[in-house]
């Protein structure tokens, strides 16, 4: 699958983490611990819902994923989230597969910039 967003773009805004951290590393790296194992029960619950067609419960989770990836500044994530929200919330019709691909892959992404935030950290 390929992703239109260059490997260049930062997927989560360092700035963004800094501001809710309040210049404080130790607890952004908590924050960045919440947003990855948080962030991947989201994910697994999107995926399990999909599956079993719990398009309510989708857009559920896609929403709450969407506000903990706007508050680390994962803006590509949230807009991903937003998307499948607002199709499954707001226009009452089904997701696509490609759909919960896009997240998950937009989640690896972050998920690899919040790692590497977090070693920066920790040194």
């Amino acid at each position: 699958m390929e992703n239109s967003i260059t490997s260049s773009t930062p997927h989560v805004s360092r700035a963004r983490l800094d501001e809710i951290g309040m210049g404080d590393p130790s607890f952004t790296v908590d924050l960045i611990d919440i947003m990855l194992v948080d962030g991947m029960e989201r994910i697994e619950k999107i995926r399990a819902s999909f599956t079993t067609g719990d398009c309510e419960e989708v857009g559920r989770t896609a929403h709450s994923l969407k506000g903990a990836a706007l508050n680390v500044g994962a803006l590509t994530l949230a807009t991903l989230c937003a998307e499948i929200d607002d199709t499954v919330r707001k226009l009452r019709i089904a997701i696509t597969d490609d759909q919960v691909d896009k997240v998950e892959e937009e989640f690896s992404l972050v998920k690899e910039e919040l790692l590497n935030i977090k070693s920066e950290l920790s040194a």
